[in-house]
């Protein structure tokens, strides 16, 4: 927890740069569904796989230490630093912009909708 936040601001620019990305969110305070909601535009909805997300230890810790998974997903982003929103077929492409540490995976997708942020599945906090 005292390690420096990853800043993806080269990354980012290079994505948008080469028109590689429809939108983007810093997960800090206020977790995954605060911080996606604000760049989903109105009738749609981030479909977000808890089951995909690769928690660090120090997550791990956290929920085994009595926290809420509820309070957990609202106040750490849990592993999930950054999220591009992007179109699929620009996925492997974008991956080439970030080393290896920090590779992109996919934890959901962009529907139409009501709530900008639906969370379906569990973390796998073992």
């Amino acid at each position: 927890m005292l390690r420096p936040t990853k800043i993806y601001v080269k990354e980012v620019l290079n994505l948008i740069d080469n028109n590689l990305i429809n939108g983007c969110a810093h997960i800090t305070g206020g977790g995954l569904p605060d911080n996606i909601k604000r760049v989903i535009p109105d009738r749609l909805v981030a479909n977000i796989d808890l089951n995909k997300i690769k928690t660090k230890k120090i997550f791990k810790w956290l929920k085994l230490n009595n926290i809420e998974e509820k309070e957990m997903l609202k106040t750490f982003n849990c592993g999930v630093g950054f999220c591009l929103i992007i179109k699929p077929i620009n996925f492997k492409r974008i991956k080439k912009f970030f080393t290896k540490e920090y590779q992109p995976y996919v934890i959901g997708k962009i529907a139409f909708g009501k709530n900008k942020v639906k969370l379906n599945g569990q973390v796998d906090w073992s």
